[in-house]
């Protein structure tokens, strides 16, 4: 573990396609923690009380949204308990009502922000999501991404621009400025 990081939490929220699981994996290595991702621990719980396997997509695709917010308020609660560790947010997570930055105690929340037009272009290259209008997926887009941004920047103790830079600048800039770079 690396001593110099006064955090024992480091929690990743931004869109889907911002790089949370990629920067993440990478800020967990570096910070000697381990890796956590929410849409993981909703599949887990998913396949814990259906016995069968489904991704998040599917899941949300399936069951519905309220379905959907159940399972990632108990993922929520499970991660917030965890220690020395990396958690990478879903997008909606600090939307849903099971959410609590306070739950996660001596954590560090940090903003991947993406600009909107690549953020669009990175989510779409994935699919259109089950969350947006199929018939109007940029009007979708901007509407979330006009919730969503401003609630990510109050929550952020850091902010990182991930659009354009490699992961693993973004990493360093992170690791800098929480204070656990060993540079």
């Amino acid at each position: 573990m690396n001593e110099k990081m006064p955090y024992r939490r480091i929690v990743l929220i931004g869109f889907k396609g911002s790089g949370k699981t990629t920067v993440g994996k990478l800020l967990a290595r570096e910070a000697g923690f381990s890796f956590m991702d929410i849409d993981v621990l909703i599949e887990k719980e998913y396949t814990a009380r259906r016995g069968a396997r489904m991704n998040v997509r599917g899941i949300y695709k399936k069951f519905g949204r309220e379905y959907f917010l159940k399972l990632e308020a108990g993922a929520l609660r499970r991660a917030a308990k965890a220690q020395s560790v990396v958690i990478s947010l879903g997008g909606g997570s600090p939307m849903n009502a099971g959410f609590g930055k306070q739950a996660f105690g001596k954590a560090a929340f940090v903003y991947l922000d993406v600009k909107p037009g690549t953020l669009y272009r990175r989510i779409v290259r994935m699919g259109i999501p089950p969350f947006f209008d199929k018939k109007a997926p940029r009007k979708s887009f901007k509407a979330l991404y006009d919730e969503r941004a401003p609630v990510y920047a109050r929550i952020a103790d850091v902010r990182a621009d991930n659009t354009r830079k490699k992961p693993e600048r973004t990493c360093r800039e992170i690791m800098d400025r929480l204070g656990g770079s060993d540079e």
